[in-house]
C-alpha cells in the first residue's frame, strides 16, 4: 500500500518538486516546443499553480491576499519595464516602424493585464519578424482575469461555503466543457482558462470542510498516476487534463507547512519572483536571437541564450528586490507607478513608431511597400453553381462576366491592377486563385509538410474550374496568371528561399524532378486545348521580370541604423540586366511562345512596364514595385493595369463559336 509520512520534510521535498514541474511548465510556455499539446499541459499547470495560490491567500484573510498580490504586481511591473526599456532601446537600432508600434500596442496590454484580450480581439501582427514579443503574457493576464473573478466570488459568498463551493464547482465544469472548443476567443480568455484555476483553488477552499482532504498528498499522488495512465491509453484527452491538474492541485495543498513562516513565505516569493523574471525574458530573447538570422527566423539555438537570459533576469529580479526592501509602506503607489509608466512608454511606441527620420527616403519607399495592406480586398466563397466552394472575385462593372482570370499567388498581387484594369476596359471579370496552386490542369501536386495547401486541394480546384467553364455561357476568354518560374523549379530567380512544389503527370508514374518543365509544358498545351475546345479565347500573362537580388523587407532592414547585427543579411541590388531575365525566364517563356505561335493563345508581355532594353529595375520612382524578387506591391500592380486593360478589352470582340452554334 503507498504510505505518504505526513512530515515536514515530506512536504519540503514535495515543494521542491512542484517548483520543477512549475519550471518546467516556465520552459515550456516560454521557449516553445510549437506543439499544442506540450502548451496546453504548461499552460494548465501555470494556471492550477496560480489558483491554488490565490486560494491560499485568501483563506488566509483579505489583509494577507493584499499584500501578497500587491508584491506579486510589483515584481510583473518591475520586470516587464526593465524588459521593455532594452526592448525599446534595441527595436530603435533594429524594427520597422510597424513593428516599433506594435512593441508599443503589446506594452500597452501587457500595463493592463489585456494581452489575451487584445490577441483575440486586436490581434496587430503582421507577420514581421519582431511582431508578438510580449505575447506570453496572455497567460499572466489570464491569471490576473481568473484571480479577480474567483476573489469577487469569495468576497461574496465566502461566509456562506457550500454556496461558494457550488458556485465554483459550476464554474469548472462550464469552462471544462467550453475548453473543447479549439477556438482562440475559448481557449485565450477566461471562458476556456477558467477550470485549470478553480481546479487549482477548490481544494484549499474546500480544505476545512471535507476531512478527507487532510490526506491531500496522498490524494494527489493518485490522481496524478491516474491522469499520466489514462494519456498513455487514451492519449492527451480534456479528462485526464483535467485529473492531472486536479492532482497537482491536491500535491500543492498536502505541501502547504502547517504553521505560517512569514520568513519562509518572502522566500518562496523570491523564487517565484526569480521564476517570474526568467518567463518574461526568455521569450524576446529567443524571438530576437532566431529572427536576426535572416534565412532562418524559425530556428534558434537556446544553449546560448541561457547565460543572457539569467543575466538579464537577475537584474531586474535584483532592481525588484531593491525596491521592495525600500518601498515601506508604499509597494500599492510604487506597482501603479510603474504600471502607469509602462502604460505612457506604450503610448509613446504607439505614437512615435520609433522615430522615423531615422530612415532615409529610399528605405521609406520599401517600409511603405511591407507595411500597405495587401491585397486590397478579399474574395468571398461561392455558395452557389459551378464554381461553389472557391473563392471567387468580381471586378468592372455589373452585369454577366465575360472574362475568367485564374490563377495563384500571382493573380492575388495583381487584384489591385485586375480592378483598375477591369474598370478601365468596361469588362466584368471574374478572380479565381489558390495560392502555391499552379492554374493549370493535368497534374499531381506534392506539396511539402510546411506547405498550407496541401496538393489533392490543388488538383480538385484546377478540375473544378475547367468543368465549370461550359457552365459560364457569358465567359469568352480565360486569363491564366502563374509563377511559372516557382512551378518548373528555376534556381536564382527569389532571393530568400521557398517551400517547393512537386509537380507530376497524373498516371501515377513517379515524379522525376528534372522533368518539372516538361510536366508544366505538357499541362499547358492540354489545359489550353480544352478551353479552346469551348471555343473561348486563351490570353496567359508573361511573369513579371524576377528580382533575384530584392526583397522589399531585407532592403527596409539594411537601412537601419545596426544593420550588421543581423546574420547573413545578403548584396541586394534593385536592377537587374534584361539579357539575364531573359535567360532566366527562356524555359518558361518557350512553353507559351510555342502555344502563341500555334495560334492556341495569347502571350501578354508585362515587361514593358517595369524593363529597358538594358535592365529592369524593382522601384518605379519614388515607390517600390516589387514586395519579393517575384511578388508585385499594390503599386506594381496598378502600374501594369493599362496592359491588363488592353488584353480585357479584347474579350469584347470575341465570339464564342462553338457556342454561338450550338445555341
Amino acid at each position: 500500500m503507498l504510505h505518504v509520512p505526513d512530515t515536514e520534510n515530506a512536504r519540503s521535498e514535495m515543494r521542491q518538486f512542484l517548483l520543477a514541474i512549475s519550471c518546467l511548465a516556465f520552459v515550456m510556455a516560454a521557449l516553445g516546443t510549437k506543439n499544442i499539446a506540450a502548451n496546453a499541459f504548461a499552460a494548465d499547470i501555470v494556471l492550477v499553480f496560480g489558483g491554488a495560490w490565490c486560494a491560499n491567500q485568501l483563506i488566509r484573510g483579505f489583509a494577507v491576499f493584499r499584500q501578497q498580490v500587491i508584491c506579486v504586481l510589483q515584481a510583473y511591473f518591475i520586470g516587464v519595464l526593465c524588459c521593455s526599456a532594452l526592448l525599446f532601446f534595441i527595436g530603435w537600432m533594429l524594427f520597422l516602424p510597424s513593428e516599433y508600434r506594435n512593441l508599443g500596442h503589446s506594452l500597452l496590454l501587457a500595463a493592463t493585464f489585456t494581452t489575451n484580450i487584445g490577441m483575440v480581439f486586436f490581434p496587430v501582427d503582421n507577420g514581421m519578424r519582431f511582431d508578438g514579443l510580449f505575447n506570453h503574457l496572455w497567460i499572466p493576464a489570464l491569471i490576473a482575469q481568473c484571480a479577480a473573478i474567483l476573489t469577487l466570488l469569495y468576497w461574496k459568498l465566502h461566509k456562506n461555503p457550500t454556496r461558494l463551493l457550488a458556485a465554483l464547482a459550476a464554474i469548472t465544469v462550464v469552462s471544462l466543457l467550453l475548453s473543447i472548443s479549439k477556438s482562440s476567443f475559448v481557449q485565450l480568455l477566461p471562458l476556456g482558462g477558467l477550470w485549470p484555476f478553480m481546479l487549482g483553488a477548490l481544494p484549499f477552499i474546500a480544505s476545512n470542510r471535507f476531512p478527507i482532504l487532510r490526506h491531500a498528498f496522498l490524494l494527489g499522488v493518485i490522481n496524478l498516476l491516474t491522469g499520466i495512465l489514462l494519456i498513455t491509453i487514451s492519449g492527451d484527452t480534456l479528462i485526464a487534463r483535467a485529473l492531472l491538474a486536479l492532482g497537482l492541485a491536491l500535491l500543492y495543498l498536502g505541501s502547504r507547512s502547517q504553521d505560517f513562516k512569514p520568513e519562509l513565505t518572502d522566500q518562496r516569493r523570491r523564487w517565484f519572483g526569480m521564476t517570474l523574471h526568467t518567463f518574461l525574458w526568455a521569450v524576446p530573447l529567443t524571438q530576437i536571437s532566431s529572427s536576426l538570422n535572416i534565412y532562418q527566423p524559425d530556428s534558434s539555438d537556446y544553449l546560448y541564450l541561457i547565460i543572457p537570459c539569467l543575466l538579464f533576469a537577475i537584474f531586474s529580479w535584483a532592481v525588484w528586490q531593491t525596491v521592495e526592501q525600500k518601498a515601506g509602506h508604499n509597494h500599492m503607489i510604487i506597482s501603479a507607478g510603474v504600471a502607469v509608466v509602462l502604460f505612457i512608454n506604450g503610448l509613446i511606441g504607439l505614437a512615435t513608431q520609433g522615430a522615423q527620420l531615422r530612415f532615409s527616403t529610399g528605405a521609406m519607399a520599401y517600409i511603405h511597400a511591407i507595411e500597405a495592406p495587401h491585397p486590397s480586398f478579399t474574395c468571398p466563397v461561392a455558395t452557389e453553381g459551378p464554381l461553389a466552394g472557391l473563392e471567387v472575385c468580381r471586378v468592372g462593372p455589373p452585369g454577366a462576366p465575360t472574362v475568367l482570370i485564374w490563377g495563384d499567388h500571382q493573380l492575388d498581387a495583381l487584384r489591385p491592377g485586375y480592378a483598375e484594369a477591369a474598370r478601365r476596359a468596361g469588362v466584368s471579370a471574374l478572380l479565381i486563385s489558390q495560392a502555391n496552386c499552379i492554374p493549370l490542369h493535368g497534374l499531381q501536386t506534392r506539396n511539402s509538410e510546411g506547405s498550407p495547401t496541401a496538393g489533392r486541394n490543388c488538383d480538385q480546384h484546377s478540375a473544378q474550374v475547367l468543368q465549370a467553364l461550359p457552365h459560364l455561357p457569358s465567359v469568352r476568354q480565360v486569363t491564366l496568371v502563374g509563377d511559372w518560374l516557382y512551378y518548373t523549379g528555376t534556381r536564382k530567380a527569389e532571393l530568400l528561399p521557398r517551400t517547393p512544389v512537386r509537380l507530376g503527370p497524373l498516371d501515377g508514374s513517379p515524379i522525376d524532378l528534372r522533368r518539372q518543365s516538361d510536366y508544366v509544358a505538357e499541362a499547358a498545351a492540354h489545359t489550353v486545348q480544352s478551353i479552346v475546345d469551348h471555343g473561348l479565347r486563351v490570353t496567359v500573362l508573361r511573369q513579371v521580370p524576377a528580382q533575384p537580388k530584392f526583397d522589399a523587407e531585407l532592403a527596409a532592414r539594411a537601412s537601419v541604423p545596426v544593420t550588421w547585427m543581423y546574420l547573413g543579411m545578403p548584396l541586394l541590388s534593385k536592377t537587374v540586366a534584361t539579357d539575364y531575365l531573359k535567360q532566366l525566364h527562356a524555359p518558361t517563356d518557350d512553353i507559351f511562345r510555342r502555344l502563341s505561335a500555334m495560334g492556341k493563345l495569347s502571350y501578354v508581355n508585362t515587361w514593358t512596364v517595369f524593363c529597358t532594353d538594358t535592365r529592369c529595375d524593382a522601384r518605379g520612382g519614388l515607390s517600390s514595385d516589387y514586395l519579393t524578387s517575384t511578388l508585385l506591391t499594390r503599386t506594381g500592380a496598378l502600374s501594369l493595369s493599362p496592359v491588363l486593360a488592353d488584353d480585357l478589352s479584347r474579350s469584347q470582340t470575341h465570339v464564342a463559336m462553338r457556342r454561338a452554334l450550338d445555341g
